[in-house]
């Protein structure tokens, strides 16, 4: 809705209440029975949408403490747990330069964070996504995971730049893409799909399944664990670009910057 002004219908179309939910919400009304679900939903859309005549709205995006909440997956795999960890020092220090605080946000605890001005969320599935979204008011931003709302700024590793590496390295022979396992069905078949050959790991052993000797890593926590009998081409997923890019998103969403392309790749 970049173009056009948002209206309270548009809001209550969005969140699937009526104009008078929405009104209720807006005006603090406490003497009316409206689920804390429904009051959640209404003021995450409000953030959203930017719906800007909307004094609480304003207020939200205005009280900037620059924190930004980080979610990872609850996994038992260690080579996940390092490469969340891994990102999160990563990103921590891009957005410390840039004199914001960075705090974890635990798995299964998605409580409502009201100290952050937005939350990355990394490498989750939708359902855990959602998850955050309803228990939260502020912006989320998906990293490294495919969420495909336009109400969310997702930001990806484009693909066609770790296939290039790999083909100007291995000058054109057949090499496998070996990446950590996720559950994020959506990001696990599109990649699947877009590379003739995938190994998703989870622990160690199962770098023992790699089936050439040509092998494509993006992930730098996997690096320690592949053995240099193989030829390896590192093209990282976490570059100063994406970096920038994850900024950007995170500016534009903390501030209810409308913008039409929520898909961004590096």
């Amino acid at each position: 809705m970049a173009n056009k002004k948002v209206t309270i219908r548009d809001v209550a179309k969005e969140a699937g209440v009526s104009v008078a939910t929405v009104s209720y919400v807006v005006n603090g009304r406490t003497d009316l029975k409206i689920s804390d679900e429904t009051r959640k939903r209404v003021l995450q859309v409000i953030n959203l949408l930017n719906y800007s005549p909307n004094q609480a709205a304003k207020a939200l995006a205005s009280k900037r403490k620059n924190q930004v909440g980080f979610a990872i997956s609850d996994t038992d795999s260690v080579l996940k747990a390092a490469d969340e960890m891994q990102v999160m020092k990563t990103v921590t220090k891009f957005l410390g330069d840039k004199n914001y605080d960075v705090f974890l946000i635990p798995p299964s605890r998605f409580e409502n964070y009201g100290q952050a001005d937005a939350l990355i969320c990394y490498d989750l599935d939708k359902s855990t996504f959602s998850a955050i979204g309803d228990c939260n008011f502020a912006p989320l931003l998906a990293l490294d995971c495919y969420i495909n709302d336009p109400l969310f700024f997702q930001i990806n590793t484009n693909l066609e730049r770790l296939k290039a590496a790999a083909n100007k390295q291995f000058s054109g022979e057949k090499y496998q893409y070996v990446l950590l396992d996720t559950n994020n069905a959506e990001k696990k078949d599109f990649i699947s799909d877009f590379f003739e050959d995938v190994l998703f790991v989870s622990s160690p052993d199962d770098i023992k399944k790699i089936n050439l000797k040509n092998v494509l890593v993006s992930s730098e926590a996997l690096l320690p664990f592949i053995p240099k009998k193989y030829n390896i081409c590192f093209e990282p997923d976490t570059t100063k670009e994406k970096l920038e890019l994850l900024y950007t998103a995170y500016e534009q969403a903390a501030n209810r910057v409308p913008i039409e392309n929520h898909n961004l790749c590096v």
